[in-house]
């Protein structure tokens, strides 16, 4: 608050206000509510502490000994918290309600709490509804121009539906959800696997466009990861994390690649939950074989094999060259190394062999 609106609310409460920051776990300590939001009041012997901003794990607060009535107090949190249709600077009551979830969606996953489910008291509570589709993106551009709330909702509405909804996580972070009858358009069968098969290649094609859509419009790199659909009330803040989780992963394991899936990272949560002396052990054992990955050309051939499912034609066919000269590929490496992909057990070896190289290469 600036120095001007504390002078102002000093003559209104007619007594000193003072502007403070403080630690959540000294709020807490207090008595205050595990989750403060803007407008949150505790009293504290003579005076009390009022919310302004929740910032990570401080909160800027006001300190004063005035004498407030329950109805000065509703008053004050209605005017931190945005009670008018579009505040000063231009924020719409959409966008304060949008960060005050995504507030709260942060404040959950910091106190571990990711099975929280949304409190009725956030307004967003009744806009979202069963099967609706999350997306998570990041932005890395830190010298670029960050684009406004506005801008955001009205480029993503127009890729993706009017039934969307933007909420702020973090700095250059948004969640994005949206309505399940995206996937509408996609040809199903009556068989239920290819159908989850099909809607998670929908759910990737959604997600592309959307990554194109954002760097053709503000340029730079970001990243996004999406999940199947969802029921935002109960699993909103289970859904960040995991997503947030995703791309942590998929930039730690997968330099250059940009739009992130949770269901193909598996092997990438194992080995990143492994203790780092233990993945260390490992390579070192390794050392012999190692080598091998420093060719770009057997680095590429193995990332496509594994991409596709150890699938030595679609292999080719995706490597553009012919079945014999893969064929080559694999005896060579099973030759200098003693492995063969083509088998279940060498195929798993390589596989993680081949993500720890890429981790451990850039340390």
């Amino acid at each position: 608050m600036n120095k001007t609106r504390l002078q102002r609310l000093q003559q209104l409460l007619a007594a000193p206000v003072e502007a403070m920051t403080i630690t959540k776990k000294a709020w807490t300590a207090e008595g205050g509510a595990k989750n403060p939001e803007p407008g949150d009041y505790l009293q504290r012997g003579e005076a009390f502490w009022l919310v302004v901003k929740t910032e990570g794990a401080e909160l800027h607060i006001l300190q004063s000994e005035a004498k407030l009535t329950p109805l000065e107090r509703e008053l004050l949190k209605w005017a931190l918290q945005g009670g008018a249709t579009k505040p000063a600077g231009g924020i719409t009551d959409m966008e304060n309600q949008a960060r005050r979830l995504g507030d709260w969606i942060q404040q959950s996953i910091g106190a571990g709490d990711w099975r929280a489910e949304i409190p009725d008291r956030l307004e967003l509570h009744n806009r979202l509804f069963d099967g609706m589709i999350p997306f998570l993106l990041l932005s890395e551009q830190s010298d670029a121009r960050e684009p406004s709330y506005v801008e955001l909702e009205k480029a993503f509405r127009s890729y993706i539906s009017d039934e969307m909804l933007l909420i702020p996580i973090r700095e250059r972070e948004w969640l994005i959800l949206g309505s399940d009858r995206l996937l509408a358009e996609v040809d199903t069968t009556e068989e239920e696997l290819v159908e989850r098969e099909e809607t998670k290649e929908a759910l990737q094609s959604l997600a592309t466009g959307l990554h194109q859509m954002f760097t053709e419009e503000w340029g730079g790199e970001c990243h996004v990861a999406v999940g199947e659909p969802i029921i935002p009330t109960e699993s909103l803040v289970y859904t960040v994390g995991m997503l947030r989780e995703t791309i942590y992963l998929g930039r730690k394991f997968h330099v250059g690649m940009q739009v992130h899936l949770p269901w193909l990272i598996h092997l990438e949560r194992l080995l990143n939950g492994i203790p780092e002396p233990v993945r260390t052990r490992f390579m070192e054992e390794m050392a012999g074989r190692q080598d091998l990955f420093a060719d770009p050309e057997t680095v590429s051939t193995l990332d496509a094999f594994f991409a596709m499912d150890c699938n030595v034609s679609e292999t080719a066919k995706r490597l553009f060259i012919h079945r014999n000269t893969l064929l080559y590929r694999l005896d060579k490496l099973k030759q200098e190394a003693g492995l063969d992909v083509r088998s279940f057990n060498d195929a798993v070896l390589v596989r993680i062999m081949l993500l720890l190289y890429k981790v451990t290469k850039r340390k």
